[in-house]
């Protein structure tokens, strides 16, 4: 059959243009929907970051002012009166009450307690009238009647009267040994709390008591709807129990679809904090990237259809810069970007193309944080399909310590801007010096880098590494005059190389006692000083190039025996 060159243009554009939109369709639908995924369980892990801050605050809060309330002359004086007695006087009750009263208009609290040594309410602010309860069963009130000071980690929590609270709890000590009773100071948490919690953002916040919402910032429809979800909340609430916070997941409220994540909310209660948003509203921009790229599809093919020889050159060149663009993309060029050569659909798709790439070029960015060997070990656990775990394995590496001295007085004399000028100099030259030696930096803590080296000959690298960081140092020092030096540690031997940490947020560093040594190293060396145990400046093949100074034994703590140290000379 003869086509002529007009069918022949509309059956290659329309091939191509169909083609080339169901691809982009299609890398951008995954892209986006993996981008989307991932945005959500960043914004609730920031979230449940968020509130777990805002909870240690205000415990450290409440603990500050147990603390001062407890140790107060005047309020120990009326705790003690009658300490003695085996039950509680109208009078002793009305002189706490009163000391409650009085410090509680110091204290914005919802819940101020007393209790005596034998954990017997003494007075308590919202229900002056009540005294003589037993608080024996409350953990926190054990623990400060047996001299444990509160600790401000974890959000302690009392469900008392079906009011949920985030309390501290903290002992009255007399003469500095005798403890008297306990003082407990609580926040209620209310939708008041939740909506403080949720500040500006699109994430609902509800606080559970088991199954039971008692606060949140869903409407009064959807908070109905959520008692319907018990039976659902409670699968995942074990997963909780086991992993300390669930994977989001989906559910209904009322006629809306959520994600959703969950978390422990504290320590003392079985209470959770439930984080949703709208699935609509997180999935809007996808579904409206679909629809354009469908109404661009439809737009093009009747276009294709009426103005194939007309336009088909026009079409064919951005459609084409396009393709070898993504070709680029799939080879691992990200710097490429496609200049829409109009505003019609060719020219907004090849918009949406650049949106991609950015995108691509940030999660890239995100490599320059952590070091050539995590670098390495992600593309083996990449390459081979496996998962990244907790664990690691003994290997012999060489491992430099650097840390700058004078840095601290320099910090106190100088703005900031300045510190972080010079900070960024020291420690930008060592990068570079390590990656030059073949070694690979593990971190930067503060003012400290630790590198690692590995393979063959990784000891007498990391010496040379060291001795051109002093070089070099010595050079920055003569031309900005700053008063700063740096000490190096470095050690060879056997230590554990693996992932540390949790199973969410995991560091590939090293651990074990060569690397304490180095640490030990580094911390003794001066201003300019390269320290290493003598035996390992010895073990190099070609040691005498290297110039040691005074040999002398040397304790560290953690070691037993005194080893002897090596300076490197290299003036």
């Amino acid at each position: 059959m003869q086509f002529n060159i007009q069918t022949k243009l509309f059956l290659l554009l329309f091939g191509l243009t169909a083609s080339v939109l169901f691809g982009v369709l299609l890398v951008i639908n995954q892209t986006l929907s993996e981008t989307i995924l991932k945005k959500i369980v960043a914004d609730f892990r920031q979230a449940q970051n968020v509130l777990q801050r805002e909870q240690r605050l205000r415990y450290e809060r409440l603990i500050d002012l147990a603390t001062l309330i407890g140790e107060n002359p005047t309020f120990k004086a009326n705790v003690e009166l009658e300490s003695t007695s085996d039950s509680i006087s109208a009078l002793r009750h009305a002189t706490v009450l009163q000391s409650v009263r009085e410090f509680a208009a110091l204290a914005p609290v919802d819940l101020f307690i007393v209790t005596d040594r034998r954990a017997r309410l003494l007075a308590r602010l919202d229900k002056p009238d009540q005294y003589g309860d037993d608080f024996g069963t409350q953990q926190s009130i054990v623990n400060a009647l047996s001299g444990n000071l509160p600790e401000d980690s974890t959000a302690q929590l009392w469900d008392l009267d079906g009011a949920l609270y985030q309390i501290a709890s903290a002992p009255i000590v007399l003469n500095q040994t005798n403890i008297i009773g306990a003082l407990t100071l609580g926040q209620r948490l209310t939708d008041a709390e939740a909506q403080a919690f949720k500040g500006f953002s699109n994430i609902d916040i509800t606080f559970l008591k088991g199954t039971v919402p008692i606060a949140t910032t869903l409407d009064s429809a959807k908070r109905q709807a959520l008692h319907a979800k018990a039976e659902q909340i409670a699968e995942h609430i074990k997963t909780v129990e086991q992993q300390r916070s669930s994977e989001p997941f989906e559910m209904e409220l009322g006629e809306e679809e959520v994600f959703a994540f969950l978390a422990p909310l504290g320590e003392g209660e079985s209470a959770y904090y439930l984080a949703t948003v709208p699935k609509s509203q997180e999935l809007k921009i996808l579904e409206n990237i679909r629809q354009s790229l469908l109404v661009v599809a439809g737009v093009s093919v009747l276009l294709t259809l009426v103005l194939a020889v007309a336009l088909g050159r026009l079409f064919s060149r951005p459609v084409l810069a396009l393709v070898d663009a993504m070709s680029k993309v799939r080879q691992g060029d990200l710097s490429v970007s496609v200049v829409p050569a109009s505003n019609d659909e060719i020219g907004q798709l090849a918009q949406a193309f650049n949106s991609m790439i950015v995108g691509l070029r940030e999660r890239f960015q995100l490599a320059r944080y952590v070091g050539s060997h995590t670098l390495e070990m992600i593309k083996r656990a990449a390459g081979g399909a496996m998962e990244v775990s907790l664990g690691g394995s003994r290997q012999e590496l060489a491992v430099l310590f650097s840390d700058l001295r004078g840095f601290t007085a320099y910090s106190e004399s100088q703005p900031p801007e300045a510190v972080i000028e010079m900070l960024n100099r020291y420690l930008g030259f060592q990068a570079e010096l390590v990656t030059k030696h073949g070694g690979s930096v593990d971190k930067f803590v503060g003012d400290e880098m630790v590198a690692l080296f590995s393979g063959k000959d990784a000891l007498r690298r990391a010496v040379e590494c060291a001795i051109d960081i002093q070089r070099v140092a010595q050079d920055v020092q003569r031309k900005d005059h700053a008063p700063i030096g740096i000490g190096i540690g470095i050690n060879y031997g056997v230590m554990v190389l693996g992932n540390m940490g949790a199973q969410d947020r995991m560091d590939y560093t090293v651990i074990g006692s060569s690397v304490n040594l180095c640490a030990r190293l580094c911390a003794a060396a001066k201003a300019g000083q390269i320290l290493i145990r003598h035996d390992l400046l010895q073990s190099l093949s070609n040691h005498a190039q290297f110039k040691s100074g005074q040999i002398q034994p040397m304790q560290f703590k953690g070691f037993s025996k005194p080893l002897e140290i090596a300076e490197v000379l290299y003036d």
